[in-house]
């Protein structure tokens, strides 16, 4: 998988560095596959990621892993919820079109901008990779979400809630 696009913008040290790790995973133009990722690789990132397996031909998504700082940027730990069962139809239809997007042109989506709840807000850049099964079909996102705030401050808002995603600047591979 391709990630120039993405090298030549400034992104978050851990953001390029998993962007390096797929890329050594998928060379060229390939989709990484998901039997191939090993989260131990980058041991210091994996409170941040999160899989998604696309479920029912892609009319939902199942987060079917969320590490410690993803749960508290949703306010809960979704491991094992679909998106459908989330409960806030803004968040839900917002994930769906982007999800929906990385699904159908099979490439990486980055994304840079704030998490924002009434009374706070962080920053975040967020970087979703689609990811193949043996057989080529697409089966599973891999997502990273790097927020600008330390583990400590996100379990001070961990009971606040969804948050409204504003966006910054977008990259698609």
């Amino acid at each position: 998988m391709n990630f120039a696009s993405l090298r030549n913008g400034p992104v978050h040290p851990a953001i390029a560095e998993a962007a390096c790790y797929f890329e050594q995973l998928a060379p060229g133009d390939a989709l990484p596959r998901r039997h191939d990722f090993r989260p131990n690789r980058v041991p210091h990132l994996l409170g941040y990621y999160f899989l998604i397996d696309v479920a029912d031909d892609g009319r939902d998504y199942r987060f079917s892993l969320a590490g410690e700082h993803m749960s508290l940027l949703f306010g809960s730990d979704i491991t094992n919820r679909y998106l459908s069962e989330l409960g806030d139809e803004d968040l839900c239809t917002r994930l769906r079109k982007t999800y929906d997007t990385v699904v159908a042109t099979r490439t990486f989506h980055y994304l840079r901008g704030r998490y924002a709840w009434p009374e706070r807000w962080i920053v975040i850049e967020r970087l979703l990779v689609p990811m193949t099964d043996h057989d080529g079909h697409l089966n599973t996102i891999i997502g990273l979400s790097i927020p600008d705030t330390h583990i400590d401050d996100l379990n001070l808002i961990a009971d606040v809630g969804a948050a409204k995603l504003e966006v910054d600047s977008l990259i698609l591979g």
